[in-house]
């Protein structure tokens, strides 16, 4: 008889052998030519590859996802190589895909008891199928197919695959903390950016890598690590709305002060869109929060409804946003943005709202007119059509119920703010590293974690307050 668990002790020998030899096979027939044109540096940087994915089937493998987020985050996309396979499946997203496999060769994780009834979870799974059929339906009346096959394995990889692990509620609670510290230390930072008027650290990566700086703008906008202040607003606001909720639901300190710090960070990206999706995911917070019941304390809402009035006064009074507002370079925008409109209108018609394949908005867009759609659903409406897009919301507006059905406002908020705020810049369709973004919202919000489900109820006369399980911090 076959011992599975003897295979299963020594898998990670097993695994790490093949890619050994993979390496060796694979450096044979690339490193001559990239000796030849790049140099001999390319050697370490090789070898540093090898031990970087070495060590992906060594890490436990639950907080893969986690690294994944901060790879993202530390790492901008434009230092990353993104030509030949990486560009149709990004480095980081290819952590998710080891990630996967990890979790489904090892089987689904024990569950705490019988599994609570779902039906906006297995509403999230049927409508992600039907996307990802939708988009193949696509794929073969596409105009471009090599760009749309790219862009199908880069969504599928960051953003359907996750969906097939069972139980990911350790990876969610690894997700959520790091995304509330690096929204904090990362707001914190691009803060100190803006007052300099300098990036001290990435900045310097840039000038040393020969990379051309970003800022052309009327106004300094701080990229932190992201290289982009569309980047980073879109990080941040995602932690603010995360936070916020979190605070709501668990009275967390820690998770007020990442809402602080992430917020600021977002105000000084002077990213109006990110801006206006973290106040859109604020209030939504704050509403579900109110709605739901439970241990409510009225105090915490005050408050938030201060800080939000303060918050907005502080805003216009801001400098560099007020001058952002009134520049010809944001009225050229606006403009810009209304043209986008009647161009992605003009191109999903041209197509009888049925798409012109999965990642060709540019390549249809263009037909019409030169203009950039800085709007990721019009970028969907041309490619996937219709169809795609409602499929694309219904996945996002079912995983979204889930959340709330468990409580757990903060995974919901974000990616309500994830949401609104891709409808400000092209980031589904011509950014595949966002799909990450996405697939660690929806890893949030369908597995919440253990102080996501149920507030902390406070001390009664005679009884002992509950506490959550060893394991879970307030983060």
């Amino acid at each position: 008889m076959f011992d599975f668990t003897t295979l299963r002790l020594h898998r990670t020998p097993i695994i790490l052998v093949a890619l050994a030899a993979l390496f060796v096979i694979v450096a044979s027939l690339v490193l001559p030519r990239f000796v030849a044109e790049v140099g001999v540096i390319v050697l370490p940087l090789t070898l540093l590859a090898f031990v970087a994915v070495a060590t992906l089937f060594l890490v436990p493998t639950h907080i893969l996802p986690a690294v994944a987020l901060a790879t993202f985050a530390l790492i901008p996309a434009r230092v990353l190589p993104q030509d030949g396979p990486i560009g149709a499946l990004p480095l980081t997203t290819m952590i998710i895909v080891v990630w996967a496999v990890r979790r489904l060769l090892t089987g689904p994780a024990d569950l705490p008891g019988p599994a609570a009834p779902a039906p906006f979870r297995s509403a999230t799974r049927y409508f992600a199928l039907l996307f990802l059929v939708w988009s193949l339906f696509s794929l073969v009346r596409s105009t471009d197919v090599q760009a749309s096959l790219g862009w199908i394995i880069s969504f599928s990889a960051g953003v359907l695959l996750p969906l097939s692990i069972v139980n990911a509620s350790r990876e969610a609670y690894w997700i959520r903390r790091v995304w509330l510290v690096l929204g904090a230390w990362l707001g914190a930072y691009a803060v100190l950016e803006g007052a300099l008027r300098a990036n001290p650290i990435w900045g310097t990566l840039f000038s040393v890598l020969g990379l051309s700086d970003s800022q052309h703008w009327s106004v300094y906008r701080a990229t932190a690590s992201f290289g982009h202040p569309l980047f980073a607003g879109l990080f941040f606001a995602v932690a603010c709305a995360l936070a916020i909720g979190v605070w709501l639901r668990e009275n967390s300190k820690p998770a007020l002060l990442a809402a602080v710090f992430s917020g600021l960070g977002l105000v000084a990206t002077v990213s109006r869109g990110a801006i206006l999706s973290a106040a859109i995911a604020i209030a939504f917070a704050y509403a579900v929060s109110l709605v739901l019941r439970g241990d409510k304390r009225w105090g915490k809402f005050a408050l938030l409804a201060v800080l939000m009035v303060v918050a907005v006064i502080g805003l216009f009074q801001f400098d560099a946003f007020t001058a952002r507002n009134n520049s010809i370079e944001a009225e050229l925008s606006s403009q810009a943005r209304d043209l986008g409109v009647w161009v992605s209108l003009q191109a999903a018609n041209l197509t009888g709202w049925i798409g012109s394949g999965p990642g060709t908005s540019g390549i249809t867009g263009r037909l019409f007119n030169e203009v950039t759609i800085e709007n990721s659903l019009l970028q969907l409406l041309i490619s996937i059509g219709l169809p795609g897009v409602v499929l694309f919301l219904l996945v996002i507006g079912s995983a979204v119920a889930h959340a709330l059905s468990r409580r757990a406002v903060g995974a919901a908020a974000a990616l309500v703010a994830y949401t609104v705020c891709i409808a400000g810049f092209n980031a589904i369709d011509a950014l595949r590293p966002m799909h990450l973004l996405l697939g660690c919202l929806l890893i949030l919000a369908l597995n919440p974690t253990q102080t996501d489900a149920a507030p902390r109820p406070g001390p009664r006369r005679g009884r002992a307050t509950l506490r959550p399980k060893r394991g879970y911090a307030r983060l």
